[in-house]
């Protein structure tokens, strides 16, 4: 992040990485006004430790209006400092693979505001999260689980699965296929206030394409936002033939893995 100083404000900067040969430097495509001081990685305002007795893996993170900090992982064990009153305080893999954790800090990084497992049985990852105009934590990721928390009046409840994958590297496994999740959590973390499966009889949210992997997870790629009107989108990809769709651009299959939005 760059920013410039203007009579005391902070301005982003756009810029970019510029690689050639063997030197990094930085790109400014639009410019930037040189009569005022420019700023590269701003001071940091917190960094803590957060874990289990076991190995976690960070995938992702946000912020609210507040300035708080969501931190999403995956935790492959007990012992994950949960808070009392949080909606999922107990590790629930019964394989001994991963759940996913979150946490919630205050804006210095000293208090935990809540802090929740979220899982079935088997396995889960969280790819993307949000916060909407409410202080509600939207996550969306993949499960092996078929008992992965959904509410009742949820779009989909029932785990459809697909083929059995293991991404490399990264310590999760799909034994009977992923199916897509989005989840949303109360501001506080003690309530699951919706939570829904995404996906048809084929792997959903899961990257298994070769040409398509050039990074360390990019079997777990994918995007949640929010708009103005808290209408959710999601950005993924899918080999299922008959994932749900309504009538859009693009309501069938061409075959072999698709993007989905």
């Amino acid at each position: 992040m760059l920013i410039k100083l203007i009579n005391g404000n902070e301005v982003e900067v756009l810029c970019k990485y510029k690689l050639k040969g063997d030197v990094l430097s930085f790109d400014f495509p639009e410019g930037y006004n040189q009569n005022y001081e420019l700023i590269i990685d701003p001071i940091l305002e917190f960094s803590t430790y957060s874990g289990s007795t076991t190995d976690n893996f960070g995938y992702t993170a946000t912020y609210d209006n507040f300035g708080f900090l969501y931190a999403g992982s995956t935790s492959f064990g007990t012992g994950y400092p949960t808070t009392i009153g949080a909606y999922q305080i107990n590790y629930a893999n019964s394989a001994g693979g991963t759940d996913i954790a979150i946490t919630k800090y205050d804006t210095t990084g000293t208090q935990r505001i809540y802090s929740t497992y979220l899982g079935g049985s088997l396995d889960e990852l969280p790819h993307s999260m949000i916060v909407n105009s409410a202080n509600e934590l939207f996550i969306y990721g993949t499960t092996a689980s078929a008992d992965f928390p959904t509410t009742s009046s949820a779009f989909q409840t029932n785990f459809n699965g697909g083929t059995g994958f293991s991404p490399s590297g990264i310590g999760v496994s799909f034994p009977n296929g992923s199916d897509i999740f989005v989840s949303r959590l109360s501001a506080n973390g003690g309530n699951l206030l919706a939570s829904t499966f995404i996906g048809g009889t084929g792997n959903d949210g899961l990257n298994t394409a070769p040409q398509l992997k050039y990074n360390y997870a990019d079997e777990v790629r994918g995007e949640i936002d929010i708009d103005k009107n808290n209408n959710i989108y999601i950005a993924t990809c899918t080999k299922s033939s008959d994932f749900p769709t309504t009538s859009a651009f693009q309501n069938s299959s061409n075959g072999g893995q698709e993007g989905v939005l």
